[in-house]
């Protein structure tokens, strides 16, 4: 009989495996046919109505995988940005988008809001769509041309989108002021479109500072964090705070030093800021390990010790190979969509730093 019983779990256990890799290859895929549908839309040369309309289905899309997808596509989306990344300018917007909408949504903004921002993060580069592919891969620094283009690149964007058709105000505003510092990041005091401005600002930046490009090594999670979601004295202000609380003090797709010195990249956000789950690529000795094994950062022997760049890890095994690792913790409820909006921890306001986990969280940066 007990043999009867084990028999059944294997086979339930390996059906369920047999799901769950099923549910990583169709959420890779969604999102990869993202990048590709934003990026003939950011180089687009006629913003005609069925522009328009592609650019409303293409937010339908990143709602989608918000609800669906949240880890996946983050792990995905800053995976391939740490790393040398392809179709610069529809990646960043992509991740941007995913961003402000997990920020958003933690906020409460409307459906309205949620919708006006997204639209506003995949298309805020639009004026400079094809520049922005081109500093990603050249050498020298730009020139005096192409700082003029970005530097009124914000502007000339939300007037072309406008002329295209765009008539959502906090959409248009958000584009046109996603360069410009608002208040002192409370969400709470801004009208929409300030807010929405000021979201999206801060999260071009630490995806900008978590992109590796021909002149420079994407930057750890906790130093691309003080420069873009921090206050003064480097604590968290209130937005800053919502972003650490929704992606994590090592978001998915970003690299880590474990405790016992296994290197590892991040595959979904923990129930802390500072607890994710890890998929460990190098033992503490350096050796390669063939299979990546999963690793549960709030348990002491595996806590986080740091981040690191892609450079110190110095593999890359395929991400169905990483994310199958998830199975060795058990079946990830954090890919069901009800699991999204809790599966961040929350960020306390200790200072930000790379040699050490931060300390408990509280809820005093809500």
């Amino acid at each position: 009989m007990n043999q009867t019983v084990d028999i059944a779990a294997q086979v339930e256990d390996a059906a369920s495996a047999r799901l769950y890799m099923q549910r990583v290859n169709d959420g890779l895929a969604a999102v990869e046919r993202m990048r590709g549908k934003v990026a003939q839309l950011v180089l687009a040369q006629n913003l005609d109505a069925s522009w328009l309309e592609r650019i409303g289905l293409a937010v339908d899309d990143l709602l989608e995988l918000a609800r669906e997808h949240p880890d996946l596509t983050l792990y995905f989306l800053l995976n391939e940005k740490v790393n040398n990344p392809a179709q610069y300018s529809a990646l960043h917007s992509v991740c941007c988008a995913m961003m402000v909408v997990l920020g958003a949504a933690w906020l409460g903004w409307t459906e309205s809001e949620l919708r006006g921002v997204t639209g506003a993060a995949l298309t805020m580069n639009l004026a400079m769509g094809e520049l922005q592919d081109q500093l990603a891969r050249q050498i020298e620094p730009p020139s005096m041309r192409q700082r003029e283009v970005i530097r009124h690149h914000a502007e000339r964007g939300a007037d072309a989108l406008e002329k295209a058709g765009v008539t959502d105000p906090l959409w248009l505003q958000a584009v046109r002021e996603h360069h410009t510092v608002h208040a002192d990041g409370d969400a709470h005091s801004m009208e929409p479109g300030q807010r929405a401005a000021e979201l999206l600002r801060r999260v071009d930046v630490y995806a900008a500072k978590l992109s590796t490009r021909r002149t420079r090594q994407a930057l750890t999670p906790a130093l691309a964090a003080r420069g873009a979601l921090l206050g003064p004295a480097d604590h968290p202000d209130a937005m800053g705070a919502t972003l650490l609380r929704v992606l994590g003090l090592y978001p998915p797709g970003t690299y880590v030093e474990l405790a016992d010195g296994e290197l590892g990249v991040v595959i979904e956000r923990g129930n802390r800021a500072h607890t994710p789950l890890v998929a460990s690529l190098r033992r503490g000795d350096g050796r390669v390990l063939l299979v990546p094994q999963a690793r549960d950062c709030s348990l002491r022997a595996h806590a986080v010790r740091r981040g690191v760049d892609a450079a110190a890890v110095h593999v890359r095994p395929g991400h169905q190979q990483v994310l199958k690792a998830r199975l060795q913790l058990g079946l990830p409820a954090a890919l069901l969509p009800s699991a999204a909006a809790d599966s961040a921890g929350a960020t306390d306001d200790a200072q930000l730093t790379d040699e050490a986990p931060a300390r408990t969280p509280t809820d005093s940066t809500t």
